[in-house]
């Protein structure tokens, strides 16, 4: 697959559409919640300057404390090493600084980034794919970590052993403490990808077999793990490839999908379309779906699409009431380039208010933006740049604690890199 370039090529105009779909809960006509804008505090660096620091990944445990890994260079090897650490102090430190890594990691990182989740005991369980000659193939690999402690040698996760199309992983914590890990997988058929999955019974100290739960995947677009019902329902979206050849086409149109197990995984309804978007592109996008989900079970999603015409471009969102058997009609956030991949990411916090980020490009540079929303309204907030606008920013995540919006993300300038993480009170602290 030949992956799309041309990240810093157009600079499109920002617009706010106010207005969106329509929702069942009760209607905030005063709008209240919007005029309050986000205190970002100042953004602090995240691992050793020295090292090229990248690919920042957030995540908050049960006892909502959050957590944030990253990769950095391996000194006088290839490849990358990477590490963990709590964030301290409303997101102005770091303790507990650990490597997850043995062997180096894979720098494509990007979509293909290092992802952890957490574990009810205080473990943390983290995959990535090794390093490959291969572009994109080669292994994934599975670690362990008790509490504040060392990191177990690596395990390949992918049970064929084999090295062709193994990533672009997504993992989560289910409420019953199973953790399940989804990738794209190759396994099948080199150039047509399938959604595969793995589940811990021990809480990431080892995953069983690898099962196939879905077909037809775009190969270079993460897979998204959610829960409803208590843990009941688990939810998976992928971004949708048209034909099974993997082979790209004139038709070849890039929605997004997802499919639903009631059973812990061991069998998956069919695919559901969360949005009609018609765009057809001829490389790899690289640019999978976020989804969160509140506590009333609302699944609320946000991506970036090219559209079916130029004008149609931009970040998009939309939701699902009935637990992922159908989506709203998507609403458009904010116009964005057509021919340059942009990346998202979403959370929601304990009050149901939606906080999405996602890159645009502002004078020529990508940069970081986010928006909130309230669960009793239709409309989104004025929109916060995120970011300084002094390096290229790419790939956000999100996560929030009891009290703070918490954001990161990788900054570029040449050959150098660095990751920021920065947070805010929460809407209504």
């Amino acid at each position: 697959m030949k992956k799309m370039e041309g990240l810093f090529l157009v600079l499109m105009a920002i617009s706010l559409v106010l207005s969106g779909c329509n929702r069942t809960r009760g209607d905030d006509s005063s709008g209240s919640s919007l005029l309050q804008t986000m205190a970002f505090n100042e953004a602090i660096l995240v691992g050793n300057p020295q090292g090229h620091p990248a690919d920042p990944f957030l995540a908050t445990s049960g006892a909502g404390e959050v957590f944030v890994s990253w990769t950095e260079e391996s000194s006088g090897e290839e490849g990358r090493d990477g590490f963990i650490a709590k964030v301290k102090g409303g997101g102005k430190q770091l303790a507990e600084i650990r490597q997850m890594n043995q062997e180096p990691i894979s720098g494509h990182g990007g979509e293909n980034l290092a992802k952890f989740a957490l574990a009810p005991d205080g473990g943390v369980a983290a995959i990535w794919s090794a390093v490959s000659h291969v572009h994109h193939a080669g292994t994934l690999r599975a670690v362990y970590g008790e509490g504040s402690g060392p990191f177990t040698p690596e395990e390949t996760l992918n049970d064929d052993q084999g090295v062709t199309n193994h990533g672009f992983t997504g993992i989560a914590t289910g409420p019953d403490g199973r953790i399940y890990a989804s990738w794209l997988d190759g396994r099948n058929d080199e150039e047509a990808a399938e959604v595969f999955m793995a589940v811990s019974e021990d809480g990431g100290k080892s995953f069983g077999k690898n099962f196939q739960i879905s077909t037809f995947a775009c190969p270079c677009c993460r897979p998204t793990i959610e829960f409803l019902d208590g843990g009941e329902t688990m939810i998976v979206a992928h971004r949708r490839f048209a034909t099974s050849s993997g082979y790209i086409v004139s038709d070849n149109v890039r929605n997004h999908q997802l499919i639903r197990s009631t059973d812990g995984g061991k069998t998956f309804s069919d695919p559901v379309l969360i949005s009609d978007d018609g765009w057809v592109t001829y490389g790899c996008p690289h640019a999978g779906i976020a989804l969160d989900v509140d506590s009333q079970d609302m699944i609320h999603a946000v991506w970036w699409t090219g559209g079916r015409t130029p004008d149609e471009a931009g970040i998009y969102y939309t939701y699902s009431e009935d637990g992922g058997r159908s989506f709203a009609p998507r609403q458009l956030i904010v116009q964005a380039p057509h021919d340059t991949v942009l990346h998202t990411h979403i959370t929601v916090d304990t009050n149901d208010t939606l906080y999405a980020s996602w890159i645009n490009i502002e004078e020529n540079r990508p940069q970081i933006f986010l928006a909130h929303r309230s669960a009793v309204t239709e409309q989104w907030s004025p929109i916060h740049r995120v970011s300084d606008g002094a390096w290229n920013t790419v790939y956000p995540v999100v996560t929030v604690d009891e009290e703070n919006l918490y954001v990161a993300w990788t900054e570029r300038k040449g050959e150098d890199s660095q990751v920021r993480l920065r947070t805010a009170p929460l809407v209504g602290n």
